[in-house]
């Protein structure tokens, strides 16, 4: 019998790439852990979205729990330690991560479950960046684009769904030439995953609300339904807010 592992679950395309990961190296996670900051600017967390992580785990078939911090740099990841002994005392051993370059992050997530003696997977940490990209392509990860925040993203490209390795390679163009990081791990964008293998069926969000400031903007989800693939999309409402 494997080891038993949780994935850290925020719904963006890191860490359903790295849960996917997981699964194809037989580590096979079998709870979702999605936490939800009380501060938007957490520097740990995703903040906005996270409910369409309940449909998502759904399609992956895979039981879900929140968990609350508030979302204050430095005391955050200790506000954790309740939840990690109980998943320790259930015997886990192991939990994914979606990091991918962040030195902040990986410490201090390291820490605190090593702490518990739980193995950190995070699959993707240090790999040329371009290459992480085409590697969730490769998984059938197919995500939108929900914030931007950096020069040369604009508000036409909130909601552009990377779906293919010519979508990689334009998003990577436009990094290269606006110098951001194209995996978003400076926070130049945030992500929601529409579809990945082992999803039943792909998301459609049918209501947002797009928030644009002039500078930066992002994308709230009111509304998802589920389709069997992506080319079955029809019909969104988007409604602007500045």
């Amino acid at each position: 019998m494997g080891r038993r592992a949780f994935s850290f679950f925020t719904g963006g395309k890191d860490s359903t790439a790295a849960h996917l990961m997981a699964r194809k190296e037989g580590i096979d996670p079998d709870l979702l852990v999605t936490i939800r900051p009380l501060n938007r600017e957490s520097y740990m967390f995703h903040s906005v979205n996270l409910w369409v992580t309940t449909i998502q785990a759904a399609v992956l078939r895979r039981r879900q729990i929140f968990y609350t911090v508030s979302g204050r740099r430095e005391e955050e990841v200790g506000e954790l330690r309740p939840l990690i002994e109980r998943l320790h005392e259930a015997g886990y051993e192991v939990a994914t991560v979606g990091g991918l370059l962040s030195n902040y992050q990986r410490r201090r997530f390291e820490r605190l479950l090593g702490e518990y003696g739980i193995e950190l997977f995070s699959p993707f940490w240090g790999v040329e960046q371009e290459e992480i990209l085409h590697s969730y392509i490769g998984l059938g990860i197919r995500f939108m684009l929900t914030s931007v925040s950096a020069h040369g993203l604009g508000e036409e490209h909130l909601g552009w769904v990377i779906k293919s390795l010519e979508d990689v390679e334009r998003l990577v163009e436009i990094a290269n030439r606006y110098g951001f990081n194209p995996t978003g791990e400076g926070g130049e964008y945030e992500s929601l995953v529409l579809y990945a293998e082992g999803f039943s069926h792909a998301l459609h969000p049918t209501r947002v609300l797009r928030y644009w400031d002039g500078y930066t903007g992002y994308l709230e989800i009111l509304g998802v339904r589920l389709v069997k693939s992506l080319v079955e999309r029809r019909g969104q409402e988007v409604v602007s807010r500045g």
